[in-house]
């Protein structure tokens, strides 16, 4: 008992030193922490204004195909129409899902390397502060990837193990029981999982190493850090959750506009707590380091100058 009161004093103390890094450079870790809520925000009105609406017509027209004859002419034209929505759904959807990963690479980039810089001191200025960070996006986009893969092959097992319950079980109370146990399961040991993959994503943006290699460092570093940073998962988790089962239940047909803005006040939460959460883990790295016994050096060996346009653009592939 005594040691996991002390574990989570730890855990406040990590909380406390990442709440303290907004103060310390508060133009600077203010600025990133907006930029990522405003692109949020875009994401979701997209999500609002083209992809809900296009699911609930798919939804209506769907409803209507039993009741036609099928030997008519409009049940094949009311088909088609029908395909053609569905191919716009599929779409608007893979553009949502392409922004989104894109919003949230750029968002892991900018805040790891404010807090990092905040951490160390270094007094970077603002408008240097972007070319910083276009010039080491190729390492975490990397890590990224990898990340994904092995976040679609864990919940493919999820998948597997839940269609057998599909099959055997009869009764749809025993069934919602098991495959919420079994959901609940799965996210507490992803919350284990995400250790690595985030200290992974911050050494990709602060050391030269990346994708299998960064995961492997992070699995080696975090070594005596797990306990702290598993409650800092299920924290931040079981805020996002919150937040997120709130959303769902915004009813965008009452008071619209109330109802809009009350979804992005949301959402706006769920990116501070996932921005918030990649602040602890910027400093939870250097805790590690120092755990390790070994010296942080200046960030990947940056000098931190002015870039003209012309070099910028040639660092861009």
């Amino acid at each position: 008992m005594a040691s996991f009161l002390n574990v989570l004093k730890e855990v406040v103390g990590i909380l406390n030193e990442s709440r303290k890094l907004f103060l310390k450079n508060k133009k600077l870790m203010f600025s990133v922490l907006v930029f990522p809520l405003f692109l949020n925000g875009l994401v979701y009105l997209f999500n609002v204004f083209a992809i809900k609406p296009e699911i609930t017509n798919l939804i209506q027209e769907s409803s209507l195909i039993p009741m036609m004859d099928p030997s008519s002419p409009e049940y094949l034209a009311h088909l088609m129409r029908v395909f053609e929505d569905f191919r716009h759904l599929v779409v608007s959807s893979y553009i949502f899902a392409t922004v989104s990963s894109i919003i949230n690479l750029l968002s892991v980039l900018v805040i790891v390397h404010a807090s990092a810089l905040t951490h160390k001191d270094d007094d970077v200025p603002i408008k240097d502060f972007p070319a910083l960070t276009l010039k080491s996006w190729k390492g975490p986009l990397v890590t990224y990837f990898y990340i994904v893969l092995f976040t679609l092959g864990y919940w493919f097992i999820f998948l597997i193990i839940l269609f057998p319950l599909l099959l055997l079980s009869t009764n749809f109370g025993s069934l919602a029981a098991k495959s919420g146990a079994l959901f609940v399961l799965f996210a507490v040991f992803e919350s284990y999982l995400a250790i690595v993959w985030y200290l992974s994503l911050v050494i990709s943006i602060l050391e030269e190493t990346y994708g299998i290699q960064a995961l492997g460092k992070a699995a080696k570093i975090a070594k005596g850090m797990k306990p702290k940073l598993f409650i800092l998962n299920l924290f931040f988790g079981l805020l996002s959750f919150c937040f997120t089962q709130i959303v769902r239940r915004v009813d965008l047909n009452r008071s619209f506009g109330v109802a809009l803005t009350t979804g992005l006040v949301l959402m706006s939460l769920i990116a501070a707590v996932r921005m918030f959460q990649l602040v602890t883990y910027t400093v939870a790295y250097f805790q590690c380091k120092s755990l390790q016994g070994k010296d942080v050096e200046s960030l990947r060996d940056v000098k931190y100058s002015k870039l003209s346009s012309t070099s910028l653009i040639g660092a861009l592939p």
